[in-house]
């Protein structure tokens, strides 16, 4: 299993989550829609990416990313077209010959012209495009799972371009589409995204407008998971690391997930490179002060601009300044938070705080926030919060 930091594990690159992938299994078998809720980095993409390479039979998985969304009818597009060149559809189309003509028909609303699409129509309904395309697929051609990733963002992007009752509108389209007579029993949905489905939905509506939608959670590793992960890891190099290290590393990164397991055992692999040196504890801590050079900074700018995209104005203020309390002090109690939301004028801190939790920047522990992660505080109080 080669280290992929930073992308997507795929093929032998991929741990099995069969836990999880179970889980997902069980929940489409009853026919419904799924959240997979996790915080950034766990392995979400990952899984709906093994998913889509490695279905079970009777089952075919579409992948689809609509973070850049920030439009109702461009979302249902980009679903309609991903569905359209899908290795799905061409599945379908060899099983059912009167697909075929349905399909041709439906791909007149897009002409392209070399490199460049042009609509034949400026006033193309993609949803109802969308629908009509799912009242050809049926029940015998086997379950089409849709996996939506970056669907909370979207969801943001829609609240900030338009407004509310856009947003609000939105969501109960896709609530419509679940239970389309031409979805039931043959089209589910996969939900996921770096941040938290639930405070972004009560942002802007009633929770009850997703109450059709099972969560399926990812977890980190458990211990003995996380020690095959690093072992696994370690069979491509040219050393290795009996069990006491593999223990010592895991003590030191305390979260267990994939991405901090890579980051660390990335740093393992140099400070041996650069020292030729068995790899002692000291060796560990010296690679684990390195995982928060500022050349790992493509792997932890993303947690922290993408605060600027959620929170605005005085709630991003209060949010930087939360986590920069918590990375100096290593907690946070209900008294220092309530005075940092009075002086910036924050009334639902609770919305706020449910987003940094469900994201996994910070985790609640006897009425009192801790980061979750000590690399993401060292990273924070290194580069962050001064």
């Amino acid at each position: 299993m080669k280290n992929s930091l930073g992308n997507p594990a795929r093929g032998d690159g991929f741990y099995d989550r069969s836990k999880e992938i179970k889980k997902i299994y069980r929940v489409l078998e009853t026919g419904a829609s799924i959240y997979l809720a996790a915080p950034r980095r766990v392995g979400k993409t990952s899984i709906l990416k093994h998913l889509e390479e490695f279905p079970q039979e009777g089952y075919h998985f579409i992948y689809v990313i609509t973070e850049s969304v920030d439009d109702p009818n461009e979302f249902f597009k980009v679903i309609f077209e991903e569905v359209i060149k899908s290795d799905v559809i061409k599945k379908i189309e060899q099983l059912s010959s009167a697909i075929t003509s349905a399909i041709a028909g439906l791909m007149g609303i897009v002409k392209k012209v070399g490199p460049v699409e042009l609509r034949e129509k400026e006033d193309v309904n993609y949803y109802d495009a969308f629908v009509e395309l799912l009242s050809h697929i049926k029940k015998e051609h086997g379950q089409v799972i849709i996996m939506i990733d970056e669907f909370p963002q979207t969801i943001q992007n829609i609240f900030d371009k338009h407004d509310k009752i856009t947003a609000a509108n939105f969501i109960l389209k896709n609530r419509e589409l679940r239970h389309n007579k031409h979805a039931l029993d043959k089209v589910s949905f996969i939900y996921t995204g770096s941040v938290s489905l639930f405070p972004m939905i009560q942002k802007v509506i009633e929770l009850t407008s997703i109450n059709d939608v099972r969560t399926v959670d990812v977890h980190p590793l458990d211990y003995d998971d996380a020690k095959d992960f690093i072992s696994k890891l370690m069979d491509n190099e040219e050393f290795t690391l009996d069990n006491d290290m593999i223990d010592y590393v895991l003590e030191r990164v305390k979260w267990l997930i994939p991405f901090h397991l890579q980051l660390i055992q990335q740093e393992i692999v140099d400070v041996y490179e650069s020292t030729n040196n068995p790899i002692d504890k000291a060796a560990i801590d010296q690679a684990y002060d390195q995982i928060v050079h500022s050349r790992n900074k493509p792997q932890f700018e993303p947690y922290f601009s993408r605060l600027t995209k959620i929170f605005k104005d005085s709630e991003y203020g209060f949010v930087l300044e939360v986590l920069t309390y918590v990375a100096n002090n290593d907690v946070i109690d209900n008294m220092v938070l309530s005075d940092k939301s009075v002086k910036h004028n924050i009334e639902d801190t609770k919305n706020i705080l449910d987003i940094l939790e469900g994201d996994g920047y910070l985790f609640k522990q006897d009425d009192a926030y801790r980061y979750t992660s000590p690399i993401l505080q060292s990273w924070c109080k290194k580069h962050i919060c001064k």
